[in-house]
């Protein structure tokens, strides 16, 4: 805003002196313009013609006018600067203490499409998380809405190093390219071994080799999309109740997956005796193994283990009391 005032008042300066210049001197526009230029640039040339006293006063006044003004731009310009580059090293600063105290987060490589709507869904259920974005107009748009994010390639392992990957839960691929999303996961796969990697794939080909450089799922938007309008199309209802339950469209509703820890007094019990329903109000829909085997509508008689994630239909206030009863010893 300022530095706009500054550029009105050096225009209106120039103005000033041609339209001066042409009334008391009756030189050409052309000759007061060039006499207004080389008076407030101070450049040193000589006068175009012979001046009046009067045209000198009118000269001198021009120039203490326009010095003044070109100096004081100048500094403005400088403060700026000296202000952005303060705010920059404090705001570095700050974040790199922000990120050491990381731990348990989710990283979101890529903040295209998917990986907006990702951060979105993480800011909605208050997950910590941090964004490696590699393009600097929208990762400064992220630093000023404060959200954390890192300026880079996160194809760069010191990148994924400084986003704390070491202590992080979890990590988003969604990058452009499959390349660049198979480098990140094997690379993110050797420095966490812990690490939940979820990798989006353009082409179907891909699947195999991110599985194989270590991604826990990888998701082809692509597929999903395609499967997901032919279901919409197929059988309409199921459709739209999935989605109603899979989204946040409403607040009555949630569908979630809660794991059974070692040492809970359900480890061990048949759903019968557990009582889940009962106490929680969840509709319990399927129980998986760690081996990978879902059950699906589990009987009375179906015994609870250590790792069954448990997949329950209920309000957010009784999926949150299905997580409480899990963990009771």
């Amino acid at each position: 805003m300022r530095i706009g005032y500054i550029a009105a008042s050096l225009v209106g300066i120039i103005l000033l002196g041609t339209v001066g210049y042409t009334l008391m001197e009756g030189w050409s526009l052309v000759e007061s313009f060039y006499m207004t230029m080389i008076t407030v640039t101070t450049v040193g040339f000589n006068e175009v013609r012979e001046l009046s006293t009067t045209g000198r006063m009118f000269t001198v006044a021009l120039m203490i006018l326009g010095v003044g003004t070109l100096f004081y731009g100048i500094a403005i310009i400088a403060e700026i600067r000296f202000e952005e580059r303060v705010r920059q090293i404090f705001g570095r600063r700050k974040l790199v203490k922000e990120l050491k105290r990381l731990e348990n987060h989710h990283i979101i490589c890529g903040y295209g499409r998917i990986g907006s709507t990702v951060a979105g869904e993480y800011a909605r259920e208050s997950l910590p998380h941090v964004v490696i974005e590699s393009d600097e107009t929208t990762a400064a748009q992220l630093d000023q809405e404060g959200r954390l994010v890192i300026l880079g390639d996160a194809t760069r392992d010191e990148m994924l190093i400084e986003a704390n990957v070491k202590t992080a839960k979890s990590l988003v691929c969604a990058l452009p390219t499959d390349a660049e999303n198979v480098f990140v996961t094997l690379t993110a796969r050797a420095l966490n071994p812990n690490l939940y990697i979820l990798s989006r794939a353009a082409l179907e080909s891909s699947i195999g080799k991110m599985e194989a450089a270590g991604a826990n799922r990888v998701v082809s938007p692509y597929i999903m999309g395609g499967m997901h309008m032919a279901q919409s199309v197929l059988r309409p209802k199921l459709a739209g109740f999935l989605e109603e339950v899979t989204s946040h469209a409403t607040t009555d509703l949630d569908f979630d997956e809660v794991t059974v820890p070692e040492g809970s007094d359900l480890v061990g019990m048949a759903i019968r005796e557990s009582k889940i329903s009962q106490e929680t109000g969840v509709y319990l829909l399927s129980i998986r193994h760690n081996s990978g085997e879902m059950r699906f509508n589990p009987g009375p008689d179906f015994q609870i283990q250590a790792g069954d994630h448990l997949y329950a239909l209920g309000t957010p206030e009784e999926v949150e009391s299905l997580r409480r009863r899990v963990h009771a010893k």
